[in-house]
């Protein structure tokens, strides 16, 4: 199997060929897509197993940056992780590590563990819990009438530190909260006099996320307003809306539930690429 780069003239036919693969390809198509038309795919990667039928493809960052280095994956099924396995091999050689891994789904990343022969000898490893794959189909966007007192605009690069402090995943760097909010949809609410209450943004992988309410206003129907205003906006882009929410999250399960989405009948596994077996 010889690893092959796409050429922008070929992203057309990828294009097409993602979207015929949907749901499962939804991570991989939305990051895709929304990377080409910020004219970010230049920094990028784009890796299949082969042209042009492919079962494996990887997007990931050509050179080192100050942000968080992960790439984004489609895989067609189980039975193609070798695959998935050498596409990470040869892209190795030509980013730095660890990778984070996002867009393949748990049976994907069991078979791609089962590659090697113990936990001792395998450069995969599991961050977190599965994620459940919601999608929000345009015809359930219903939008709420924001309450008085507050108004809607979008993150921006001051607003950095105050996102980065709500963001659970704190091990995450600075730089890369004001990546995602600089480059990719966002929506704020903040009160009359200007201070940041409720947000939400795009990841760059293509999920929206990093919801947060102050938790003053955490009964004012804030966060469905953050949440339906950012899916009408990406929808009005052309964009497919989903969200990535772990599996032992009862409350985020609820809340994009009462909100419209609906659940994939698969789990996304997001798994860390070190190149030699972690300890």
């Amino acid at each position: 199997m010889a690893v092959r780069e796409v050429p922008p003239e070929e992203y057309d036919d990828l294009d097409q060929k993602l979207e015929k693969e949907l749901p499962l390809s939804i991570c991989g198509l939305v990051h895709f897509r929304l990377m080409r038309r910020k004219h970010l795919l230049t920094e990028k990667m784009v890796l299949v197993d082969s042209w042009p039928d492919f079962s494996v493809l990887v997007i990931l960052d050509r050179q080192l940056r100050e942000t968080w280095l992960f790439s984004v994956c489609f895989c067609k099924g189980p039975e193609f992780a070798s695959h998935l396995d050498t596409v990470f091999q040869f892209a190795s050689r030509e980013t730095s590590l660890p990778l984070s891994i996002v867009g393949c789904t748990s049976d994907d990343m069991d078979a791609l563990i089962n590659l090697h022969q113990s936990a001792k000898s395998c450069p995969y490893r599991r961050d977190y819990a599965d994620a459940i794959i919601y999608t929000l189909p345009a015809d359930n966007i219903v939008p709420i009438t924001i309450p008085d007192g507050f108004k809607i605009s979008e993150l921006n690069g001051r607003h950095t530190e105050i996102v980065h402090k709500s963001w659970p995943f704190i091990n995450s760097p600075e730089q890369w909260t004001n990546y995602q909010i600089t480059h990719f949809p966002s929506v704020l609410i903040e009160t009359e006099d200007g201070r940041p209450v409720a947000w939400e943004v795009q990841h760059e992988y293509g999920a929206v996320g990093a919801l947060h309410v102050e938790q003053e206003y955490r009964r004012s129907k804030l966060g469905s307003i953050v949440t339906r205003t950012l899916a009408e906006k990406m929808t009005k882009d052309g964009q497919l809306v989903f969200a990535l929410v772990r599996e032992n999250n009862e409350r985020s399960i609820a809340f994009h539930e009462s909100n419209g989405y609906v659940r994939m009948p698969f789990k996304f596994s997001i798994m860390s690429y070190f190149g030699e077996a972690k300890e």
